[in-house]
């Protein structure tokens, strides 16, 4: 039975058990060609993806992001925004890159997003199963160094790829009208984000989305010191955000 587009975006959801296969190539080649069909703004290919199969490697990389999935998967991406090449691009044609970095980080990471959907969708099409793997800002050092990244490239996500060894249920997410607002964006009442919560309980384990919410945005949360290392990183490889404070 093929599947419809409708029925592969509903079947994707994120694997983090996978059984000790490796993925034909052929297979593979057709979903990295699902990514470089992808839109990106202004035909500028804002990313790259590196992609590791070699075992030892994927094991280097799942220890220092603390994801051990990462090493079972058949194969891992990881996405990189990239500016570089646009600087190669340029300068092979006597140009210099403009005082462009923070608007084009944006877009590196809207284009990224975009392509690794296509992958993973591609992928579950296949019957292959897919994870997002935002814990690779755990570790973003170590990538940059594995990987050997050039200056103006940052590493923004993973996507693990392998032959599933789970069939997990569907993640809540939280209702249509939070989510799509009609012609002005809404306030939200009292009710709304009851609803929120109600729909979001099954996503821990004792049932209360606010224990998700305080672990990693609240004050104190995960994505603080995410968000002070972060332009730390970002200046040590080149880009110049010119951010005022």
């Amino acid at each position: 039975m093929v599947m419809t587009c409708s029925d592969t975006i509903k079947e994707r959801r994120s694997i983090r058990r996978y059984k000790p296969e490796k993925i034909p190539l052929e297979d593979i080649y057709e979903i990295m060609e699902a990514a470089r069909r992808a839109p990106t703004d202004a035909a500028l290919h804002l990313w790259t993806a590196v992609w590791v199969r070699d075992p030892q490697a994927k094991k280097k990389l799942a220890e220092a992001i603390g994801q051990r999935h990462i090493e079972e998967a058949s194969d891992f991406f990881v996405y990189i925004a990239d500016l570089y090449r646009l600087e190669r691009l340029l300068a092979y044609r006597g140009d210099t890159l403009g005082d462009v970095d923070l608007a084009l980080l944006v877009f590196a990471a809207i284009d990224a997003g975009i392509a690794a959907e296509n992958m993973a969708l591609a992928a579950v099409e296949k019957g292959y199963g897919t994870c997002f793997i935002g814990g690779v800002q755990n570790a973003v050092e170590q990538v940059i160094q594995q990987l050997r990244l050039p200056r103006h490239t940052y590493p923004l996500f993973g996507l693990t790829i392998g032959v599933p060894a789970e069939d997990p249920p569907p993640r809540p997410r939280l209702p249509l009208h939070m989510l799509f607002h009609s012609e002005q964006y809404h306030n939200y009442t009292v009710l709304d984000l009851y609803e929120a919560y109600q729909e979001m309980a099954p996503i821990t384990r004792r049932g209360d989305y606010y224990r998700l919410l305080r672990r990693y945005v609240a004050k104190g949360g995960y994505f603080e010191e995410r968000n002070s290392e972060m332009p730390e990183v970002l200046e040590k490889m080149g880009f110049l955000l010119n951010l005022k404070h």
